[in-house]
């Protein structure tokens, strides 16, 4: 194996073990994977650039855990917006048929005025319900999955720390956290 390789893996192979260690701050699998789920659902909604001070909103009202909450808002970044929304837009136009603009859009935002950015909405504006439509469904979607994947990986690291704990505690007390009764 070459160099590059193991330092890739060592580095990925710590930042799990570090976001394992953040998202799982003491709450119980169950919080953590709804958590991460609403951000996932999040991540699908069509507010631009506005994720974490969503996920934050949702933070302070349902006290939920943040860092869970921002990974899953993180779903969503530069790398995978194009690929998620074209996917929901595509749905979207499958499930409530719109159509597709038959002309280009004008993305000529050169001068930053009120008039340029009014004239693509109103050029965008036929995809509007479908987008809607789109994304709603799958984050709902990407949202239930997540719950479950996420569930089923914080429960077995919940699990492992928890046997890790008895085994802690059990030390001179017999196996592995069995109580000794007391002798006679």
């Amino acid at each position: 194996m070459k160099r590059w390789q193991i330092t890739f893996r060592r580095g990925l192979s710590r930042l799990l073990v570090r976001l394992g260690k953040l998202i799982h701050l003491g709450e119980s699998p169950e919080r953590t994977a709804l958590a991460f789920a609403i951000g996932v659902f999040i991540a699908f909604t069509p507010t631009f650039g506005l994720h974490y001070l969503t996920a934050l909103i949702v933070f302070w009202i349902l006290r939920l855990n943040l860092p869970a909450l921002l990974v899953g808002a993180t779903v969503n970044n530069p790398f995978t917006i194009a690929p998620i929304y074209s996917f929901c837009l595509w749905i979207g136009l499958l499930l409530v048929g719109g159509k597709e603009p038959r002309q280009p859009i004008d993305w000529d935002f050169s001068i930053w005025d009120v008039r340029s950015l009014w004239n693509a909405v109103i050029q965008l504006k036929p995809l509007l319900v479908p987008f809607l439509v789109g994304t709603l469904l799958v984050g709902t979607i990407a949202a239930f999955i997540s719950y479950w994947l996420f569930y089923r990986l914080a429960r077995r690291r919940w699990l492992i720390k928890q046997k890790r704990l008895m085994g802690v505690a059990g030390r001179g007390r017999g196996q592995a956290g069995q109580v000794q009764p007391p002798l006679p």
